[in-house]
């Protein structure tokens, strides 16, 4: 055992020696002695020993001086702490600063002595289990958060000192979800200690790899000389899901996105939640541009980031201060070209800019949650127009408003929808709840209770963007759907495109086969419509017949319902 004495008496120092070699006569041990203790030199030696003994009274300075700036409490060795008297302070202050026990000098003797090492031997074993309990993730066996954060900031420090490159890299893994719901929470956690295998595999020792929470991971990269050697590590980490997964009879495959950020020698210093946000950021990107990506932090990036972070905090109050306005885009009959209803679209006017596209600010309603008091507010104010077009004599259409899958997740979603039609006196049949086909199936297992529950109370529901997504048609026999909307990208191309227009028939036969209603959007031109295989009940709708139209003048559109859509001006 290596024993390090700090103590300022050299007999005291000899004492101690002695004592321990008559309670260990068996065992062999090297003891090293610090008369005038220097704090560096204490925590280097500190790191390279087994047991320290250390005198309160040091002259110039104090035992508990040492352990508060050795960081005792934090080392893996027990720390007994001497004094020539007994001090209930100092015993509770030497407790708080990491001394695995008191001894008072006059009470010192051999069996004393091996006591109080046994017994600092187990208390410190403990508090190691206790830490591994509280800094590692239960089930891969890897870092968890609070001890990869910890990890980040020492690594900054260290990189600051040593001028080479480290890089923070956030994993998701993209199929993560889909993989749980179909085979089960224990081919999820296959999938997890699987992929924290290949991943401490891959890196090196020196590495820190954690697991975040739930599908996210953590990599703390340092001592790189170049960061092309890092880009060449991103790729080798994105390998890892080419192999393929074995769970029982099953085989899948995994994949991942990464966000990384990169702190290059010389570049101004960031702290550890500066730099996490960058690889947040960068994540987040990465996962929008689809599955299997990888993206790096950069200053456009950042740009793009501080003006989503902006917009985020503006959506909170766009409610609250009157930036939102509702446009409504007609739908008409497929044979009268009539009026047969129309689509609720949501703008946003930010400040004194022009109008801000949905495109990019639903998804940042989406992400911060803000989509939850807008949804609601769409929902209300659709209402209320409908209540105020029927005090004005005007008939009613059936108008689509579109949820997102996070509006649905939300446990008061039936109960405002219901008070909302009820208030503003809306019949259900009237109110067409559009989803889209890809935000669906991702959610499908959440969300078909409330799907069902919305139907039951007369509700129609409309699958937005038909043919893009994944649709298991066993499940979307098994939904609440009574129409289909066929995508403009199909709608478009299908006199040009005899494959487009193939997948139009084939689309609109399942409508008809199933015995939904079939919409075409982003009509254009009369080419496209009559590429389109129509039933009489089917829709029309894009900037062939209108544009969204603000609320008056769409009103007109109602006004004058009886016109074909060619006759309108």
């Amino acid at each position: 055992m290596r024993v390090l004495v700090i103590e300022d008496e050299e007999m005291d120092y000899r004492v101690i020696k002695r004592l321990f070699t008559t309670s260990y006569p068996d065992e062999d041990h090297e003891f090293t002695w610090i008369q005038y203790p220097d704090l560096p030199d204490v925590s280097s030696k500190l790191n390279d020993c087994d047991l320290c003994f250390i005198d309160q009274n040091l002259g110039t300075t104090t035992g508990l001086d040492l352990l508060r700036g050795a960081g005792a409490s934090k080392l893996s060795i027990p720390v007994i702490l001497l004094t020539g008297y007994d001090d209930e302070a100092v015993d509770e202050q030497a407790a708080l600063n990491g001394a695995s026990d008191y001894i008072t000098k006059g009470d010192l003797t051999a069996s004393f002595l091996k006591r109080s090492i046994r017994y600092s031997l187990a208390r410190k074993e403990n508090e190691q289990a206790l830490s591994k309990l509280a800094f590692t993730d239960g089930l891969t066996g890897l870092d968890n958060r609070i001890k990869f954060d910890q990890s980040l900031r020492f690594s900054l420090k260290m990189t600051l000192r040593s001028g080479d490159y480290l890089a923070l890299v956030l994993i998701d893994l993209d199929d993560f979800k889909v993989i749980n719901d179909t085979f089960g929470h224990a081919a999820g956690d296959m999938l997890l200690v699987e992929f924290s295998r290949r991943l401490k595999k891959l890196v090196r020792q020196s590495d820190v790899v954690g697991r975040l929470g739930g599908d996210e991971f953590g990599i703390i990269i340092n001592g790189y000389q170049k960061q092309s050697d890092i880009h060449v590590l991103m790729e080798k980490i994105l390998s890892i899901f080419e192999d393929p997964l074995t769970y029982g009879e099953e085989t899948f495959y995994g994949q991942g996105s990464l966000g990384v950020a990169i702190l290059a020698p010389g570049e101004e210093p960031r702290n550890s939640s500066e730099l996490t946000r960058a690889a947040d950021g960068a994540l987040y990107r990465a996962k929008s541009l689809g599955k299997n990506n990888i993206v790096y932090y950069d200053q456009k990036l950042g740009e793009t980031i501080q003006q989503t972070a902006s917009m985020e905090s503006a959506l909170t109050r766009a409610v609250e201060n009157g930036e939102l306005e509702l446009y409504f885009q007609p739908k008409v009959n497929s044979q009268t070209r009539k009026l047969s209803g129309a689509e609720a679209l949501l703008r946003w006017h930010w400040g004194s800019t022009e109008t801000i596209s949905p495109d990019i600010f639903i998804p940042v309603t989406e992400r911060s949650l803000s989509i939850l008091d807008i949804g609601k507010w769409v929902i209300e104010e659709t209402c209320r127009k409908m209540q105020s077009w029927s005090q004005k004599g005007l008939i009613l259409i059936p108008i689509a408003i579109n949820i997102s899958p996070v509006q649905l997740q939300s446990s008061t979603f039936v109960e405002h929808m219901e008070q909302t039609m009820e208030q503003y006196k809306i019949d259900p049949s009237l109110i067409e709840l559009e989803i889209t086909e890809t935000a669906l199936m991702a959610h499908v297992n959440k969300i078909t209770d409330r799907m069902a529950a919305m139907a039951d109370i007369g509700c129609k529901w409309v699958i937005d963007d038909f043919g893009i997504g994944h649709s298991s048609l066993s499940r979307l026999a098994d939904l609440p759907i009574t129409k289909i909307k066929l995508d403009q990208s199909f709608v478009q191309q299908a006199p040009t495109s005899e494959a487009n227009q193939k997948i139009c028939s084939i689309i609109a036969l399942l409508a008809h086969e199933l015995d939904v209603g079939l919409v075409a959007e982003g009509v254009e031109t009369d080419q496209q419509i009559e590429a389109l295989t129509l039933l009489p009940d089917d829709e029309l709708q894009g900037f062939h017949f209108s544009k969204p139209l603000p609320v008056a003048d769409f009103e007109k559109w109602l006004a004058t319902d009886h016109q074909p859509a060619h006759l309108r001006t």
